[in-house]
């Protein structure tokens, strides 16, 4: 079963391969954009990013019937960020990241638009979800902007700060996002 290829004006959303390791740790390597994630440390471990690689890797082998799935978000043919869904057999949650250096430049909002728009139009899901700390507001703002609505408080654990910080879970719903976006097509 081959994998999706997503693309949208700027990006590519690709399924991750090992040999986007140190790119990873590259990237994920910078406090700043640590900081604002759930399951990266700091300083990144490379051994522990490996071992989540190759997960996310082998997720993709049946990827209709994974649990969670994760994606890189390429521009002009290099890895600049990536995202995943979890909890795919329950309500889906997507997460998100980018390098630091791309920050500003409306890439994550083109990212998550797509993906989302690839979730609804390739799942019988209703819902997605998503959180964010309370102290990043570009996330926040790439969800609002998206339709995302705030629906609790919440507490995310990062693994990079070693304590919970509070953020807020937003969700949005099939009919909204499709209604209300200007939808991405998707190559499967």
């Amino acid at each position: 079963m081959s994998a999706p290829l997503i693309t949208s004006e700027r990006l590519v959303l690709r399924p991750p391969r090992l040999e986007d390791l140190d790119r990873c740790a590259e990237l994920l390597g910078d406090y700043e954009v640590a900081r604002m994630l759930s399951r990266v440390p700091h300083p990144y471990d490379l051994e522990r990013g490996r071992t989540s690689l190759q997960a996310s890797v082998d997720s993709w082998a049946d990827w209709k019937t994974a649990g969670d799935l994760g994606f890189q978000i390429d521009h002009d043919g290099e890895m600049i960020g990536g995202f995943a869904f979890k909890k795919l057999r329950e309500t889906p949650e997507i997460g998100y990241w980018l390098g630091r250096a791309y920050w500003g430049r409306g890439f994550m909002s083109e990212a998550v638009g797509a993906a989302v728009d690839w979730l609804f139009r390739n799942t019988d899901h209703q819902l997605v979800a998503c959180e964010a700390m309370i102290g990043n507001p570009a996330s926040l703002k790439v969800a609002a902007k998206l339709g995302f609505r705030e629906v609790a408080r919440v507490g995310c654990a990062s693994l990079s700060r070693g304590a919970t910080v509070p953020a807020i879970r937003m969700e949005l719903t099939r009919t909204g996002f499709l209604n209300g976006f200007d939808s991405r097509q998707d190559q499967a």
